[in-house]
């Protein structure tokens, strides 16, 4: 008998395997949004203080570099804490997993909002602190819950729904704070400003708390898919075990390296992006605000949602991965371009088009990873990723700020250039050994 999976609520998959029953529940889309709520309100709180760096140095008093702190601080704590928080992971429930991140994010909220006085810096770097644990948690598991909880036709997307998600919250939380908090206002016009941003963040932050609590669960009744049952009947997880596997897989490693490093320089990108782009265009901060927006529409959306569906359609992990990755190079090249003659309105059109291309590199890396890993757990693999992104993001903002007040913003920018073309050469070393997708095909064929 053979599994053909509907990608419309109106119909559930049945298939009888060994005695267990495969099915689709139309649960899973609720389970999908509620996990979307915890992921937008923790990743919102990365860039917020960062996108306005010129305002915070003016308020606090502090250097631009101790302000890109209170996003760097995100890199520092995943990379402390990614090993133990994957082992409770897999210990317990994606339930579990789900309420601790809401709660740390709820207490790193309050914990900011009394940071509202030039003299407590040290308030946003401890809320920002607790927030950045909570999101530890929330940025290791799309690829397990979609697996956990959608068909093999269907996951590439639902974790590319997820995905879009941190780049959405990433996005918001960059796009509000340069209209809320202006670099003209008062010192107290700006800590009034700030304020309310942070009670605003902190009653969504309680009511997503209050849904994970009543509605999300840790399990669906049934697996969703022949691999899923595979993993459930089969395999028993161990961190040590994964690790070695991880280790002696070469596709893995060329992947973690591309990937890890793209990514990783996309997200340092994204904590000195304000101080570079006004260096090109003094007062540009509505301007700014604005091109976030449309990147949040082009890649955070279109881009990563497209990606997704495509994986899913075609299974051309490998060819979708050069195609990205050459053209998130160009695209590059078109918005270096467009700084170096100061042209404002071409800002407009080559931002979101990078942001485009380069936003889905990370739906790709980790459904890709997902693939040449099997079965070492979609936690595992992924928080891996995640552990190299942050450490190359750590990396390049330090060598960012440092290229910038040495050769110039130019010459830094051809830098990250020839590093993002390295990334896409490393993937030619990559193979299609795609073993997840193998799995739900041979079992298909033996149960056929």
């Amino acid at each position: 008998m053979k599994l053909h999976i509907m990608d419309t609520d109106m119909e559930e998959a049945k298939q009888k395997l060994n005695g267990e029953v495969i099915r689709l529940q139309k649960y899973r889309w609720v389970i999908l949004f509620i996990f979307c709520s915890i992921t937008v309100i923790s990743v919102m709180q990365f860039l917020q203080f960062t996108i306005v760096a010129n305002v915070m140095t003016k308020y606090y008093n502090v250097s631009s570099s101790a302000v890109h702190t209170t996003g760097t601080i995100f890199f520092v704590i995943y990379i402390l804490l990614f090993l133990p928080v994957n082992y409770l992971i897999e210990k317990y429930s994606l339930r579990v997993t789900a309420i601790v991140s809401s709660t740390l994010t709820f207490i790193g909220i309050l914990v900011k909002v009394f940071c509202c006085d030039p003299s407590r810096f040290f308030v946003v770097l401890i809320g920002q602190g607790i927030c950045a644990f909570g999101q530890v948690y929330v940025t290791s598991i799309p690829s397990k819950l979609s697996a956990t909880w959608f068909g093999p036709n269907e996951v590439s997307t639902a974790c590319a729904i997820a995905v879009m998600c941190i780049q959405v919250g990433v996005s918001i939380g960059a796009v509000f704070p340069p209209f809320l908090i202006l670099k003209d206002d008062t010192i107290d016009d700006i800590g009034n400003s700030l304020q309310r941003m942070l009670i605003f963040n902190a009653v969504v932050a309680g009511v997503v708390l209050v849904i994970v609590i009543l509605f999300f669960k840790a399990k669906p009744d049934y697996p969703p898919s022949k691999s899923q049952l595979k993993l459930i009947s089969e395999y028993q997880p161990s961190l040590s075990n994964a690790s070695r596997k991880l280790c002696r897989n070469n596709d893995f490693l060329f992947l973690l390296f591309a990937v890890g490093m793209s990514y990783g320089i996309y997200n340092s990108l994204g904590v000195v992006f304000n101080t570079i782009y006004i260096e090109y265009f003094p007062n540009g901060e509505f301007d700014l605000g604005i091109t976030t927006i449309l990147s949040i529409i082009s890649g955070g959306c279109i881009g990563s949602i497209l990606f997704g569906y495509l994986l899913d359609k075609t299974h051309q992990f490998k060819r979708l991965s050069l195609a990205v990755f050459s053209l998130a190079c160009l695209c590059f090249v078109f918005e270096v371009y467009s700084l170096y003659v100061r042209c404002r309105t071409a800002t407009f059109i080559t931002l979101p088009l990078f942001e485009f291309f380069i936003a889905p590199i990370y739906i790709i890396g980790i459904e890709f990873i997902s693939e040449v890993t099997y079965p070492v757990p979609e936690s595992t693999s992924c928080s891996a990723l995640n552990a190299t992104i942050y450490v190359f993001a750590i990396g390049s903002t330090l060598a960012i700020e440092g290229l910038t007040h040495s050769v110039g913003y130019l010459l830094t920018l051809s830098v990250i250039l020839c590093a993002f073309v390295m990334c896409a050469l490393s993937l030619v070393f990559v193979s299609s050994n795609f073993r997840r997708t193998k799995a739900n095909m041979l079992i298909q064929e033996i149960n056929s």
